[in-house]
């Protein structure tokens, strides 16, 4: 890797300031599409905005001809690539449900902490727990479901997210101790890549001659980077942003100084089924619509082209009306001519198949996501199979990085950090792992504390209840016996000798010890 492209060590500790990451992540969530301006306040973030000041964020209208000339030269056209799958996010409700259905795969609550030792050396316990204890903690207060939704959500949209954390590790509630600010991309290049796989970049400090306030209220590391680059305007402008700040997830991961969305190649797929859908809009408008002509009579035994059987200034008179009292999808017209109602109806039902069509094609195009268009798959096992391949593609790109920089982020906060290990499963297949970790668990071999992050609750939250009820409430309910665990002598029951494995797994008597 080249020089420039070197990562530095950690930066220093964030410092104390008075502003709530609470009011940080309020005021994000309501004013994310127009993240431009703030207001100063008394080394608070509470008036993050000049509500004086108005700023707008335009999204230009794209066609299938830019598309083909932004493939021609690919790496020339990252913000255009960008600014497109954008636009077709906020424009078309089928490229959001595909976005959001990718986005909203991963379960970051499915894991395992698991403190690191030496099972040959000296074990000392107090140590290891007190690893375990402080890595759980941290991971308490991070929030991980919540905050990394939006980090997915722009991953598979635009293929990078660049963010800078902010965590408050002192705070008492977990809630409001951890927020990811994310920064903008066509201001953010990926330079490097940390020893744990993640990726380090660096943020083009220009984006702030503009806006100067923001280095005021977003602090550390900006002021410090903005310091740096006024040292020297023409060679420091591109700024790496320190470690302990830097969040960088890639849904490309193979190709990090291509930039391309995950879906590019379905961008001009998503604008042909928008064409269609105008186009039938304008045909479903066309078939209720309906012209009345009012033909003026002629004089019977006349000779005169004009010799009109009523007063032109009364047929005019009366066809005003006619116009006053027709709703709008009905014109009329006076002709010299005999004309009857005309109509521009059409095959309404093909036109809705096309599409139908259409969207059914992009859906399946996805490299899975059939899902979304149910209507295509009937049966149990075809939805799961759907599912997992569907589950494999979204998380297998991004939950390693995720894994790579939670580990990395805990070493900056815990002396001797566990090993935090997530499970490649998705929402939709966790109740199968859950339940493959309770059958392994009749035999010894599944971890309680994953079996409860599945359920919803952190491993710290799970110890904390099994003291409460156990040790403090005298809460011991008698857990429900198997065959594999009643004695023969207390219950009548088959001992463990009495049962065996079948080729299937599933445990079987041996009826000949019954007899």
């Amino acid at each position: 890797m080249a020089q420039e492209n070197q990562v530095t060590q950690a930066p220093t500790k964030i410092p104390n300031s008075n502003f709530s990451i609470e009011e940080l992540r309020d005021w994000y969530n309501q004013n994310q599409k127009t993240i431009e301006l703030f207001a100063k306040t008394n080394n608070a973030i509470k008036n993050l905005r000049d509500v004086t000041k108005s700023s707008s964020k335009s999204i230009t209208n794209f066609s299938k001809d830019k598309l083909r000339n932004y493939f021609k030269n690919i790496s020339s056209n990252e913000n255009n690539l960008r600014n497109l799958s954008i636009y077709l996010y906020y424009r078309s409700q089928i490229y959001y449900r595909l976005i959001k259905y990718n986005s909203n795969m991963f379960c970051l609550d499915a894991r395992s902490v698991i403190p690191q030792f030496d099972p040959l050396g000296d074990i000392d316990k107090d140590k290891i727990l007190k690893s375990y204890y402080d890595t759980l903690n941290i991971l308490n207060k991070m929030n991980l479901q919540y905050e990394f939704l939006k980090i997915y959500t722009i991953c598979f949209r635009e293929d990078v997210f660049y963010g800078c954390v902010y965590f408050d590790e002192k705070a008492k509630n977990a809630g409001n101790s951890f927020f990811v600010l994310p920064l903008p991309a066509e201001y953010c290049k990926i330079s490097g890549t940390y020893q744990t796989g993640d990726f380090a970049f660096s943020m083009n400090m220009t984006y702030f001659q503009q806006r100067q306030e923001l280095i005021e209220y977003w602090g550390s590391p900006f002021k410090e980077m903005w310091n740096e680059y006024q040292k020297d305007t023409t060679n420091g402008k591109w700024q790496l942003v320190p470690d302990k700040y830097a969040i960088c997830l890639k849904a490309r991961p193979e190709d990090w100084d291509l930039v391309v969305p995950v879906f590019s190649g379905l961008l001009n797929a998503i604008i042909s089924l928008l064409d269609q859908e105008d186009i039938q809009a304008v045909a479903d408008e066309q078939q209720i619509y309906k012209l009345i002509t009012a033909t003026i009579p002629l004089l019977k035994n006349s000779d005169s082209p004009d010799d009109w059987a009523v007063d032109i200034d009364t047929s005019i008179d009366y066809y005003n009306k006619l116009c006053d009292s027709l709703p709008n999808y009905i014109g009329a017209a006076i002709t010299p001519i005999p004309l009857d109602v005309l109509t521009f109806g059409d095959d309404q039902t093909t036109d809705v198949n096309k599409v139908q069509n259409a969207t059914k094609t992009v859906l399946n195009t996805a490299g899975g996501a059939q899902i979304l268009n149910s209507a295509t798959i009937s049966g149990t096992t075809s939805v799961m199979a759907a599912l997992k391949a569907d589950t494999e593609f979204a998380i297998s790109m991004l939950l390693p990085q995720t894994e790579a920089w939670v580990n990395r982020f805990m070493s900056y906060y815990v002396t001797n950090p566990s090993k935090v290990k997530f499970h490649e499963i998705s929402v939709y297949t966790k109740k199968e792992f859950r339940d493959a970790l309770l059958e392994d668990d009749q035999y010894g071999l599944s971890s309680k504390l994953a079996v409860g992050t599945l359920n919803g609750f952190s491993e710290l939250d799970t110890i904390l209840l099994n003291i409460l009820e156990n040790d403090l409430l005298g809460i011991n309910f008698t857990p429900v016996q198997s065959t594999h665990t009643t004695s023969n002598k207390d219950s009548g029951g088959q001992t463990k000798s009495e049962t065996e494995l079948t080729d299937d797994g599933e445990a079987s008597i041996d009826k000949r010890d019954n007899a």
